[in-house]
């Protein structure tokens, strides 16, 4: 039989060992599975607002009605842009082109995740 020390003992070890932190492979794991969500939300949200003019594959052949041309968003030029930068023209479009703003559809969070999924594009 456990005396009452003995039972409140093994409680708060069990509460300490159940409290400990993840491992890093397992904020590795998770950090992973986030990435791999919001990329996939990013190409949604890519094939339904941004597909139309700048192409499947983003090579920007997908529209040929519009002047000047929707650029190819998998050229070096394009990807040596900042985050910021990028995030800036889909946030307020692009002045003198047919890229309309997103600000008013997009969130913040969709924002990044159509950036990240531009990102992948080029790879």
């Amino acid at each position: 039989m456990f005396t009452r020390s003995t039972v409140l003992a093994l409680s708060v070890a069990l509460a300490s060992l159940s409290a400990a932190p993840t491992t890093a492979g397992q904020a590795d794991d998770a950090q992973a599975l986030r990435d791999h969500y919001e990329l996939q939300d990013g190409k949604r949200l890519y094939e339904e607002f941004c597909r139309f003019c700048h192409g499947e594959q983003g090579k920007g052949k997908a529209y040929n009605q519009v002047s000047p041309p929707p650029p190819d968003l998998t050229t070096p030029a394009v990807q040596r842009k900042s985050n910021a930068e990028l995030g800036n023209i889909i946030h307020d479009g692009e002045p003198g082109s047919p890229m309309g703003a997103w600000k008013w559809t997009l969130s913040e969070q969709d924002k990044r995740n159509v950036l990240l999924y531009i990102r992948s594009l080029a790879r």
